[in-house]
C-alpha cells in the first residue's frame, strides 16, 4: 500500500467518516473531563476493530491484486 501511495487515501476516507460522525473535527478547545469525549472514546474502542479489520484486509489485497486495488482506491 505505501509503495502505491494507498495508505493516505484510507486514512482520508477513515478520518472523513470519524469527521461525519462528530468524532474529530478540525481546530476548537479540546476537552478531556467531558462526557462528550468519554462517549466518542467508547465510540471509538467500538470502531478500532473494524478500522483493523479493514487494514488487514487491504493488507491482504495489496499482496494479492495490488493493481486491482489501485484502480479500486482510485489513487491521484
Amino acid at each position: 500500500m505505501v509503495e502505491h501511495g494507498v495508505e493516505e487515501k484510507v486514512l482520508d476516507l477513515l478520518l472523513t467518516a470519524l469527521k461525519g460522525r462528530g468524532l474529530v473535527k478540525a481546530g476548537g478547545k479540546q476537552r478531556t473531563d467531558s462526557t462528550r469525549v468519554l462517549a466518542a472514546v467508547h465510540d471509538l474502542n467500538r470502531l478500532e476493530p473494524a478500522g483493523e479489520t479493514l487494514r488487514a484486509a487491504l493488507e491482504a489485497l495489496a499482496c494479492a491484486a495490488p493493481n486491482w486495488l489501485i484502480q479500486a482506491v482510485h489513487v491521484r
